[in-house]
């Protein structure tokens, strides 16, 4: 009986170290920095590329950033993902375009924050991660909202 508590208890105490998040002070040595403004405004057809500066203390396995919207491929459009491997350091680049009016877009109240975004805006993420050996994950989100007239 002893035998079978010990495994038991083995088991569940190697999957809940194996489950539990790695908060970002886990991996210290790690800086997510904007290097630009995120834009507000976008005329339908104007683009801006946001830039991002990734650096690691250690050699990072990849680091990625991507947009999240809300309304995807409404009113502003991302094209894709940028990344980087196997490094110490890396500037991101993503563009944005302004697709179409943003005027008719509901409001949002539910989004990834507790912030209320008002009818008429599109809310978007930049979200950034990186991953370094030894299981090391730290991400970080920028959200905001971009008005297209």
């Amino acid at each position: 009986m002893k035998t079978v508590l010990a495994m038991v208890s083995i088991v569940a105490l190697a999957i809940l170290l194996t489950c539990t998040a790695v908060p970002a002070t886990a991996a210290p040595g790690v800086r997510i920095k904007l290097l630009n403004k995120l834009p507000t405004h976008l005329a339908v057809g104007e683009s801006y590329t946001i830039d991002v500066r990734v650096s690691s203390s250690e050699p990072f396995i990849l680091a990625m950033a991507m947009i999240d919207a809300y309304y995807p491929g409404r009113g502003v459009f991302s094209a894709g993902s940028d990344r980087a491997s196997r490094s110490t350091e890396a500037v991101l680049h993503l563009t944005l375009t302004g697709k179409e009016p943003t005027a008719d877009l509901p409001a949002v109240t539910d989004w990834p924050t507790t912030e209320d975004w008002p009818a008429g805006v599109a809310p978007l993420s930049l979200v950034v991660g990186v991953r370094r050996g030894g299981g090391d994950v730290v991400s970080e989100r920028f959200t905001w909202a971009v008005t297209v007239p």
